[in-house]
């Protein structure tokens, strides 16, 4: 071989060892139809897009799956389900902050008991007020009401302001009652809570000295 023609080829050995180097992958598609016969193609056909495929590299190797598409329903099903597990993690993690909040506001049961029971009487206190404002409107109802009798009983006619003020004192005295109904079942359902509360507490506390224990 002459000497000139060794370095011809092997430039041209070299640029072929790098034109294959630098040819570009194929990517492969396997999906399974809807009788279940197993395809590959070099392309994505509806059929595979409908019922999910596999992306293939040129060793026939798995590179990713990708799940068939999912009907209106079932993605809005998924919503669903998404957003019903966020809010389960919300409520998680607002729970696990009231539960921090409650052991170091409270170093005892004692303390916390002595919370619940002032902010009770202080709830029966305003019971108590609005009961003798109510007392105080039915009175005044009770005298105005008299009035009016004694003028039927004498032969006259009750004045139209007089009505008036009968009528405006019935719902002053209704407005009472309300409130103070309204007021007793707030301090019942504080009652409750406050109960759920301190049976919160005593399961923590419990379960802070567990796991107390555990780790001596």
């Amino acid at each position: 071989m002459r000497p000139l023609l060794l370095p011809v080829l092997l430039t041209a050995l070299l640029c072929g060892v790098a034109a294959g180097q630098n040819v570009t992958p194929t990517t492969h598609y396997r999906w399974h139809d809807a009788q279940g016969g197993l395809h590959y193609s070099d392309s994505i056909p509806p059929e595979a897009v409908r019922f999910g495929y596999d992306i293939l590299n040129d060793q026939g190797l798995l590179v990713r799956h990708v799940n068939r598409e999912l009907t209106p329903a079932e993605r809005a099903a998924a919503a669903a389900e998404a957003a019903r597990i966020a809010s389960a993690k919300r409520a998680a993690d607002q729970q696990a902050l009231a539960d921090r909040q409650l052991l170091a506001a409270y170093p005892n049961e004692a303390e916390l008991k002595e919370a619940h029971d002032a902010k009770l009487a202080q709830m029966q206190q305003n019971i108590n007020t609005t009961q003798q404002n109510l007392r105080s409107q039915e009175q005044s109802l009770a005298d105005l009401l008299a009035h009016a009798a004694e003028l039927e009983r004498s032969g006259q006619s009750v004045p139209v302001f007089l009505r008036k003020r009968v009528a405006d004192q019935r719902q002053s005295v209704a407005d009472e009652r309300n409130e103070v109904i309204k007021l007793q079942r707030q301090r019942a359902e504080t009652a409750q809570q406050f109960d759920a509360e301190l049976q919160r507490y005593r399961a923590l506390r419990a379960k802070e000295q567990s796991e107390m224990s555990g780790g001596q």
